[in-house]
């Protein structure tokens, strides 16, 4: 049978479908689940190719209460992906976890506490977020100015802020080789916008001044406002 078009665009949506859904579960436990299952389905098939009946028929009648042990132990990853999904689906809605983000900032930037913050976009930050303490909590500014309050356990890390909750602080974030003149802090928000698409928030505890790391590129001090613009359709509720 002629290989045709329909065919493309078939293997075409099916590499785009897996793409998608590797992006929605990369940087989760889910992912480390879909490598299990995809380890077992391979010893499956293989003990169905090779005549080993017991084996086949244990892993079959296995993978059937397998698959109910599964949803409940991983019911949280599969609400938090068929939530993403919705979200990628309907419209934007206002966007209050920027108004908290920002006031917590503001709040930072009053009292001069050093602070390190890393908005992901398409790069998974997990390998970054395993260096530090998995929160995955609401943010607030309340929480963000009680991480980065001087003295405590997280302070001197970086957080990673995943759509919108807080995913993990005190993680350890690439230091920049460009310019050795700055304090840690802002190499570090340097080095995470080299390797990936991140936008990295970074407060300096000796002036209080706000800026913005993208691109493997420092802005200079920014307002409020100002940093309202450049985040707008990146952070959202």
């Amino acid at each position: 049978m002629p290989f045709t078009w329909r065919d493309l665009l078939d293997i075409l949506l099916v590499a785009v479908l897996f793409y998608y859904l590797y992006r929605l579960i990369a940087g989760t436990r889910a992912l480390n689940l879909v490598r299990g299952v995809v380890v077992y389905l391979l010893v499956w098939l293989a003990s169905s190719l090779l005549g080993l009946s017991t084996l086949s028929w244990l892993l079959g009648n296995a993978a059937t209460l397998g698959a109910f042990a599964l949803i409940v132990v991983f019911q949280p990853e599969l609400r938090g992906l068929l939530e993403r999904l919705g979200r990628a689906q309907g419209p934007k809605a206002p966007s209050l976890v920027l108004e908290e983000l920002l006031l917590g900032l503001a709040r930072l930037a009053e009292r001069r506490y050093g602070a390190l913050l890393a908005l992901e976009r398409r790069t998974p930050l997990g390998e970054y977020a395993a260096t530090g303490e998995v929160l995955d909590a609401r943010l607030s500014a309340r929480l963000l100015v009680t991480l980065f309050y001087p003295g405590t356990p997280l302070h001197d890390g970086g957080a990673i802020l995943r759509g919108d909750r807080l995913f993990a602080a005190g993680c350890v974030f690439p230091l920049s080789e460009a310019q050795m003149g700055l304090g840690t802090r802002h190499r570090a928000a340097l080095g995470l916008s080299e390797v990936s698409d991140a936008l990295v928030i970074v407060v300096s505890e000796e002036t209080g001044a706000i800026r913005l790391a993208e691109g493997g590129r420092l802005s200079p001090p920014l307002s409020l406002e100002a940093l309202r613009e450049r985040l707008k359709g990146v952070v959202h509720a």
